[in-house]
């Protein structure tokens, strides 16, 4: 073994600084003192923006459910392509329902999207039935707006709903 193969050193490149200088008012700091006024409209915009949430979810939730209840006669294609609709719906109010204090929303959809993370294609017909009751659940919340973790009747509906999941993760 030859002493000349020695490894490269590392070299060390100096910080310019740039990033730096490209922050925003990097000398003196960014000031985020917020007035009553200010705040008020912030709460006014995250307010809205929560609404227009909730409307727009009830949509695509509403459409989820007729589509869900035609899919026993649809061609299997036309099912498999709903698997994926309702998994990416699940995934968007997964992602949005804590950030607008709809944690039940995140919950639940959370619960739907792994459990049609499992589901390679078509539904059958116990699939079919919990993607349903999911649906109607995250549905209920919206049309409820539901904020927090519910009560006692939410944390029954949570438990029925595992038990349904493990239902059919049991069936396979």
């Amino acid at each position: 073994m030859s002493s000349d193969a020695r490894p490269a050193r590392p070299v060390h490149i100096p910080n310019r600084g740039d990033l730096r200088r490209k922050a925003v008012n990097y000398k003196k700091g960014l000031d985020l003192k917020l007035d009553d006024t200010l705040r008020a409209k912030m709460e006014v915009l995250v307010q809205s923006s929560a609404n227009a949430f909730l409307d727009e979810s009830a949509e695509h939730i509403k459409d989820l459910r007729e589509r869900v209840s035609a899919a026993q006669t649809a061609e299997v294609e036309t099912r498999r392509l709903l698997v994926e609709d309702v998994r990416e719906q699940a995934f968007q109010i997964k992602g949005m329902g804590g950030v607008f204090g709809y944690p039940l929303l995140t919950e639940f959809a959370k619960s739907l999207h792994d459990f049609l993370k499992t589901i390679d294609g078509d539904l059958d017909e116990l699939q079919q039935e919990i993607v349903s009751i999911h649906i109607d659940t995250l549905y209920v919340v919206i049309a409820h707006k539901i904020a927090g973790s519910g009560g006692m009747l939410e944390a029954q509906l949570r438990a029925s709903l595992k038990a349904a999941v493990e239902k059919a993760k049991g069936k396979d």
